[in-house]
């Protein structure tokens, strides 16, 4: 990215954030034009990006195309153990990364996204891959939130201790060493043991 390109951005930043408070008025209106002018543009992408069909109306598109992304979200982060932050961490980042996926892998069809089967294809694929990069992205952001870990290593880490307890009863129990006993319970108090 060129310098003046990135000069550019940082001023058409702020006069969207500042308004006339941060630069002179017409540099400001300027800016707020520019800003307009890109949400258009993006937004024509984004219509483009979904299609043609006029059987189906806006609602409609957004639910077909973004639909499954957000509903896959919804899981991996109702799924994922820890508080709120944590899933909602994993939820946005596959959503997220679902839909990226799937919008890029149309738009790299070129002229041919209009093709049901073509698209079908890529929007599975393409989903697919961004959720394994959405889950990746979520899982370094679940780290920095938990020390190191994400919520399903730490229920790992406690199930690996559990089990290793478990182990160590048992070996002191074969020798009867620590108040362990072998003897079950129920078989001793019944007269089976």
């Amino acid at each position: 990215m060129s310098l003046s390109l990135l000069a550019r951005a940082a001023g058409l930043a702020k006069g969207l954030v500042f308004g006339a408070k941060g630069v002179k008025g017409a540099q400001a209106a300027q800016a707020a034009a520019r800003g307009l002018k890109y949400r258009q543009m993006a937004g024509n992408a984004l219509v483009d990006y979904m299609g043609n069909d006029p059987n189906m109306n806006m609602a409609t598109k957004v639910a077909v195309n973004f639909g499954p992304d957000i509903f896959f979200g919804g899981v991996q982060g109702a799924m994922t153990p820890g508080d709120l932050g944590d899933k909602l961490i994993a939820g946005v980042s596959t959503g997220v990364g679902g839909a990226l996926g799937g919008v890029g892998a149309v738009s790299a069809l070129g002229k041919y996204k209009n093709n049901q089967g073509l698209r079908m294809m890529a929007e599975f694929g393409g989903g697919y891959g961004g959720d394994m990069l959405g889950q990746m992205g979520g899982d370094v952001a679940l780290r920095a939130k938990g020390g190191g870990t994400t919520p399903w290593e730490k229920l790992q880490q406690n199930s690996d201790q559990e089990y290793r307890a478990m182990i160590e009863r048992e070996m002191l129990a074969q020798y009867g060493i620590g108040g362990y006993n072998t003897l079950d319970p129920f078989l001793s108090e019944n007269g089976l043991a």
